[in-house]
């Protein structure tokens, strides 16, 4: 019984450290890393850049295979073992193999963690939201206290990793070969719930995801690298601003809610961070707009999370992962092709338009009804 209460938190743990602890350090510490390999920091960034869309189509593939807990369990431990060796090695072609591994491995792993909290009671939702916000504050605390060595952050978080996954292991196995093992949590009141929704509105839910994608994607670096640009600050300063401007997300996203109704103004709220990120004249304006980003995205996406949450569980948990994933590259990728003619403000400023017109779509129908969100649901109600 106490293998079986291990095996669902190390699951969740996990997929929060493969995905914004890994990755977090992976982006931040692009520099140091090329420094150790002797290569461009772009082409580091470059080798990041195609882990994380191996990692989507592996967990794109998840929803079509079936994964059972002890397949999970390996991905989890051969993710952290590749991170393990990503962290020692020096040469360029190990660095590559060890970090494209882990990425493949990661995504069964990232969709089977938010799966079971999909699955499992909003208390718990809640819990696992604060936790993927500290896990990116820790990457953002590593790669500043790692610059100068920045393979030892990322060899800690594989060590952990492989940790979680014998854990894993050690707990029981899914009972039915044929269980979908992305779909937990049987409960008859649930069950109504998701059976009275529409078939197709976990694509109505998409939007969403994908604004909070863009928004993220097309403002944390590019603020870094304003950032840089302006104070000529350094990596380890960059990395503590950003470690700075978490932790209000992690006290946002602690507080009862958010209603569904409040999500058009959670993204109105996460596109004004980024309209006073590009036009902010000084480090604290900056530091104020990218603060207001994180809170409200964060707590946008555990408010999405609870809508998806009561009316189909697990089921989404790849598709609005992918689809955000994809954005938040989407947004980065537009922000930096502006950057050369137009500079990264305009950049960031054009960005914060799709962030505006989706909580357009948000205020003008209603994404949960309430006949299918009941109060306990939503811990509290609005924002």
């Amino acid at each position: 019984m106490r293998r079986d209460r291990l095996g669902a938190p190390a699951s969740a743990l996990a997929g929060i450290l493969l995905g914004p602890t890994a990755g977090g350090q992976l982006a931040l510490l692009t520099k140091p890393f090329g420094g150790v390999l002797g290569l461009p920091g772009e082409v580091v960034g470059y080798i990041a850049l195609t882990m994380l869309v191996l990692g989507c189509a592996s967990a794109a593939a998840t929803t079509r295979l079936r994964v059972s807990s002890r397949g999970a369990g390996w991905c989890t431990v051969v993710a952290g073992a590749a991170l393990v060796a990503a962290g020692t090695v020096s040469s360029t072609w190990g660095f590559t193999i060890t970090l494209l591994s882990a990425g493949v491995a990661a995504g069964p792993v990232v969709v089977r963690g938010r799966a079971r909290v999909l699955g499992s009671r909003a208390a718990s939702l809640t819990v696992w939201h604060v936790c993927c916000a500290a896990g990116f504050a820790g990457a953002a605390g590593l790669a500043a206290l790692c610059a100068s060595t920045p393979g030892s952050g990322v060899l800690g978080t594989g060590v952990v990793t492989v940790l979680c996954g014998a854990l894993m292991l050690a707990a029981p196995a899914d009972s039915a070969a044929g269980t979908r093992p992305t779909r937990y949590s049987p409960s008859p009141a649930r069950d109504s719930a998701a059976s009275s929704a529409s078939p197709h509105s976990v694509r109505s839910l998409l939007p969403g995801y994908a604004a909070v994608g863009l928004t993220l994607g097309g403002v944390v670096l590019p603020a870094l690298h304003l950032l840089l640009f302006r104070w000529n600050a350094l990596g380890a300063e960059q990395a503590v601003l950003l470690l700075a401007t978490t932790l209000p997300a992690l006290v946002v996203l602690a507080l009862p809610g958010p209603n569904a109704d409040a999500l058009a103004v959670l993204l109105v709220l996460a596109a004004g961070g980024a309209l006073l990120v590009a036009t902010a004249p000084g480090r604290v304006t900056l530091t104020i707009g990218l603060g207001l980003t994180l809170a409200a995205s964060a707590r946008a996406a555990r408010g999405l999370d609870l809508v998806l949450a009561e009316r189909h569980r697990g089921d989404g948990a790849a598709a609005t992962a992918i689809s955000m994933v994809l954005a938040g590259l989407a947004g980065l990728g537009l922000v930096t092709v502006l950057a050369g003619p137009a500079g990264v403000g305009t950049g960031v400023t054009l960005l914060a338009l799709p962030a505006l017109l989706v909580a357009l779509y948000c205020g003008s129908r209603r994404l949960a009804p309430r006949s299918a969100l009941p109060a306990p649901i939503l811990e509290g109600g609005a924002s």
